[in-house]
Parts: C-alpha cells; sequence; structure tokens
C-alpha cells in the first residue's frame, strides 16, 4: 500500500513538472519565432552580425527591436514595424541606451522598481517605454524621447 501512494506521488508530480515545462515552452514560442524573423530582416537590412538583445514594444502599433553589432563593429538598433517589416536604423552612439532611459525614469519618477524598458516608435519618433512600479504596488509606463531623452507620456497607477 505504502509503496503504491510512492509511486503515485512520483508519477503525478513528473506530469506535473512535464506539464508545467510544456506550458511555459509554448508560452515563448511567439517570442523565440517574432525574434528569429526580426533577426533575419536586422541581417539583410543592416547587416547585424550579433544579436545582443530584443525587444518586444506594443505601442499604438507594434514594433520589434533588435541591439546589435553590424559587420563595421558598430552598435546599432535596428527597429522593425511588425506589420510591413518598415525598418529604421539606429546607431547607438545618436541615442540614449537603454540604461540611460532606465536613469532618466528613475531621477524624473522616483518608482520603487524598474521592470523593463522596450524601444519602439510613437508618432514617427524612436521612444524608450520604461516599464516600472510604484511603491503602493501599481505599474507605470514613462515613454521618453531615445533622441533627446525628453519626457513624452506617463501611464501611472495601472
Amino acid at each position: 500500500m505504502k509503496k503504491n501512494v510512492i509511486v503515485g506521488t512520483v508519477v503525478l508530480l513528473f506530469l506535473m513538472i512535464v506539464s508545467s515545462y510544456t506550458i511555459f515552452y509554448r508560452s515563448q514560442q511567439p517570442i523565440l519565432q517574432a525574434e528569429k524573423e526580426a533577426t533575419a530582416i536586422a541581417e539583410e537590412n543592416a547587416n547585424i552580425q550579433k544579436v545582443q538583445d530584443f525587444y518586444w514594444y506594443n505601442g499604438s502599433e507594434t514594433y520589434f527591436t533588435l541591439a546589435g553589432i553590424d559587420d563595421n563593429n558598430e552598435e546599432l538598433y535596428v527597429i522593425i514595424k511588425k506589420d510591413g517589416g518598415e525598418t529604421t536604423i539606429l546607431n547607438t552612439a545618436e541615442v540614449i541606451t537603454e540604461s540611460e532611459a532606465k536613469s532618466i525614469t528613475q531621477a524624473d519618477k522616483n518608482p520603487e522598481r524598474i521592470l523593463e524598458a522596450r524601444l519602439g516608435i510613437e508618432n514617427e519618433e524612436p521612444v524608450w517605454e520604461v516599464t516600472y512600479k510604484n511603491a503602493n504596488d501599481t505599474i507605470g509606463y514613462y515613454l521618453i524621447s531615445a533622441i533627446s531623452g525628453k519626457w513624452l507620456k506617463d501611464i501611472e497607477n495601472i
């Protein structure tokens, strides 16, 4: 009897682990597919040789952005519009970086924690959307111009 309970528990745990892994794997597929397709476009349009980071921006439109190094060893951001594949290439020396966008948000909003930053385009301007958490457990989004570092929009207390 005791042996059957142990075997049943082990089988149940095994099934739970396999199910959890399957759910996690399937949930990551759209992101992995988007990154793969964006990488192919960035390689073709900007000669990206090494991808350093990937961002998925959902503003008024969806953009996929890759941070990477091209064949001239220059660091670039390649912003790709989801619908149509329109590509914008930015040299990282000419725009603020992710860490600078996070620092600006920290200084301006003083949140409890910065969650993440994503690079995209709003109204034909490259922007950093920095997501943060306030002390009252609400979420905020802070949009900063990637060119000038100036505040554009703030969505608070979500």
